[in-house]
This record gives C-alpha cells, structure tokens and sequence, in this order.
C-alpha cells in the first residue's frame, strides 16, 4: 500500500475524506458536515458525479460566491482528460482564491494560518473507464514578501495503477496507526473506509456525517449507503441529521 497525502495536517480540515484506488477500484469516502461562513453548520455532498468523473473536495468553501466545486465542474466540462482538467481548474481558481484568502487573513488570522500547515482547497477528480484513473491538487497559500499571496500547488497524479494507493485528508492520527491492519479491511474496502471515517469524525468536532462512499469499477458505480442527494449549491435535501442546519456552539 502507498500513501499520498494531499493536505499534510490533519487539524487544518474540517473534511474527513479517504480514498483508495487499485487496478480494480475506487473507492471514495468523505462526511458531510460544512461550517458555512456565517457560523451556522450545513451538512452537503463533498462527493459529486458529472457523467462518468467524480469530483471529491476538501477545505475552504462557503465563503460568500467562492465555490471550489462549481469551478471543477466548469473544468470537467471544457476538458477531455483528468490531468486537462486539473490544468483547468487551478488556472481558473487561482484569483479567486486568493481573492478570499486575502480577506481571510484580514478577518480569521488563526484559520488562515492552518490553511497553510495543509492546504486551503484539496481537489480530487476521479473516473474509471478501460482503467482507473484520479488526478488530484492540494493548494496551499504562502505568503510573499510584497504582502502578496501565492499558491503552493500539490499534485498527484494517478493512472495506470499497479499496487494499491490511498490518498487521504483528515484523517485523525488515531485512526492513522491502525490503517495497515489487516483487520480494518477483513470485510472490504468499502467497510474499512466507513471505519476510518467513523473514527475520525469521533476524534473531529468540527467533521460529521452522514457518511457517503462511493465504488467505482469498470462499468459500475454503487454508493453506499444510498447515492445522496443535494441542491445547485451541494446542500443535501435527504439525510438531514440534528447536526444540519443548526448554529455552532
């Protein structure tokens, strides 16, 4: 098994994300709660599937009109490979981001600094036709001398896979010590995801369910446990737990 992480610290997401790609699968799992620029607590779809590609995001988002994910969908759209459309995707979110970033800095000091410990916006696209395929970006702000804002771009680039991989972000330490458990994964790639989720959103106040993974095959998608549902603005509107919707304390 080889690791590649996208954001290096775990404390700088909210977002518990995990995913795993072998010659067979894809296996994608994330949770769904969102603290939305104002405070209040969202639960949304950090999955999403445009035709055959699946976009999975990790960090900053909810910041007035700034939305990562509407930004990759764009670059789905005008790109016929994944790596075109990682290209895309950083050329057109790179002023808006930093843009919010900016403001960030000015009114949250504490919060833009663990975006740098990490990544402010992590960017996983994902499709399995003849093979399975995943490109992802982790950017991550620096600041320059002039007082300016620039992008760190962090880049993994999957095809042709031949062992087992796994990216993952949030993952609590906790449940990092025991992923190389034969145990963890006796029932299944797709029940060992649901644990380390499971267990890192036990050690993350600010990560909660519900949990969505998806598995993707050649010629096949199943979710599990149900493919979620969400508005225009990722807003889920079934699987509405007590933690949506709700002011954080």
């Amino acid at each position: 098994m080889i690791a590649l992480l996208l954001a290096t610290c775990s404390d700088t997401t909210a977002t518990v994300l995990y995913v795993r790609v072998t010659p067979q699968e894809i296996v994608i799992g994330a949770d769904s709660k969102r603290t939305a620029e104002t405070g209040v607590t969202v639960c949304v779809c950090k999955i999403t599937r445009i035709d055959d590609t699946f976009i999975a995001s990790a960090g900053l988002a909810e910041f007035g009109a700034f939305d990562p994910r509407e930004i990759a969908l764009q670059a789905i759209k005008d790109s016929r490979t994944l790596v075109e459309a990682r290209v895309k995707f950083e050329q057109q979110i790179e002023q808006p981001l930093v843009d919010v970033l900016t403001k960030l800095r000015a009114r949250n000091r504490e919060r833009y600094e663990a975006f740098k410990k990490g990544a402010a916006v992590n960017m996983i696209f994902a499709r399995f036709n003849d093979e399975p395929e995943l490109v992802g970006s982790a950017l991550t702000p620096k600041d320059e001398k002039d007082g300016s804002i620039s992008l760190v771009k962090n880049q993994i680039t999957l095809m042709d896979v031949q062992k087992s991989k796994r990216i993952f972000v949030g993952v609590s330490k906790r449940t990092e010590m025991i992923l190389d458990r034969p145990s963890l994964w006796s029932k299944g790639t797709v029940a060992g995801v649901q644990r380390v989720l499971e267990m890192s959103i036990e050690d993350n106040k600010e990560a909660g369910g519900p949990i969505d993974i998806v598995q993707i095959t050649k010629g096949g998608v199943r979710w599990f446990p149900r493919e979620p549902e969400c508005d225009s603005r990722s807003r889920r509107v079934n699987d509405q737990p007590s933690t949506c919707n709700s002011a954080r304390h």
